[in-house]
């Protein structure tokens, strides 16, 4: 329990740091720490059947990984889900042991589309 409550302020703490980061330099090199800085944030994942669940991709590293917390999941799969990685083309979502569960390639500026399974990601509004 105790490890989870620091897995989940350490989520946040990284979500709030990401949203109050200040944009990369356009001199900087585009590489794959820049497709973590686009991709790191809150998220709204929606199934084929219409299922929803949130997810919180963090933008810090933490016991060698990138911590995911799905909240008011109703997608089995995304509760499986312990870390993400970016990749060229968009991300990929981690099970605990390290096999990817999900794969996303970018739609849009803020959009995402499952390689497989019909799952969309939108960026969830900040209220």
């Amino acid at each position: 329990m105790t490890r989870d409550r620091s897995i989940i302020c350490a989520v946040a703490g990284a979500f709030l740091m990401t949203a109050c980061a200040a944009p990369a330099s356009s001199s900087e090199p585009q590489s794959q720490a820049s497709a973590v800085d686009q991709v790191a944030g809150l998220w709204s994942l929606r199934g084929p059947g219409g299922a929803q669940c949130s997810l919180s991709l963090a933008n810090l590293v933490i016991d060698g990984v990138r911590p995911v917390l799905a909240e008011n999941c109703a997608i089995a799969d995304a509760t499986k889900a312990r870390s993400w990685r970016a990749t060229a083309n968009g991300f990929e979502i981690l099970t605990a042991d390290g096999a990817v569960l999900m794969a996303f390639r970018r739609t849009g500026e803020d959009a995402f589309e499952a390689t497989s399974g019909g799952f969309t990601l939108s960026r969830a509004p900040l209220s």
